[in-house]
């Protein structure tokens, strides 16, 4: 692949796709995720069989909506699919962090609670503080890639809902690739 040279119009339609993506995420932090979780009428939206309504009427969902009206298919299409390899590169983190997080941590505890579980009961004891700061962050750290995986999710449920109501086709060829 070639290095593109700014100024022609394959780098103006490079560059709305990037400003357009730059301020479609914005609309998703991920630090909102857990406190909007409870006052959302899309998370509200997550009892009984309807879970598009009240998601529809998310505030990040109109935002999208607004930003992505004027655009053209083929910018929407772009738009789409840096939103679905993003999704699909939170899943690859995602998936790590958990292994390296969760499953090798939790497999040394196991095999040293089984070795030597007196020692490693009196280590906790006497080290309660790290053992709580280790605690937190093999729990934190996993969280927080969790939710970030959740919001680019999100955002590629939100552009097929506005995909939907444009009438546009379903899928293109980097959105089939997951999943």
């Amino acid at each position: 692949m070639g290095h593109v040279e700014p100024g022609g119009a394959a780098a103006e339609d490079k560059s709305d796709v990037w400003g357009l993506w730059a301020r479609l995420k914005t609309y998703f932090p991920t630090w909102s995720l857990l406190p909007s979780s409870f006052y959302t009428p899309g998370a509200w939206g997550y009892m009984g069989v309807d879970f598009i309504s009240g998601f529809r009427r998310n505030r990040s969902t109109g935002q999208a909506f607004e930003l992505l009206a004027g655009v053209d298919d083929r910018t929407f299409d772009a738009v789409s699919a840096l939103a679905n390899l993003n999704a699909r590169r939170q899943d690859q983190m995602l998936r790590a962090v958990i292994i390296a997080y969760l499953t090798i941590p939790v497999s040394i505890i196991a095999i040293l609670a089984e070795v030597a579980g007196d020692s490693l009961l009196s280590f906790v004891r006497e080290n309660w503080e790290t053992s709580i700061q280790f605690g937190v962050a093999v729990t934190f750290g996993p969280l927080a890639y969790y939710l970030s995986h959740w919001r680019s999710r999100q955002i590629v449920s939100v552009l097929d809902l506005i995909r939907i109501e444009r009438g546009q086709s379903p899928y293109t060829a980097l959105e089939l690739r997951s999943e």
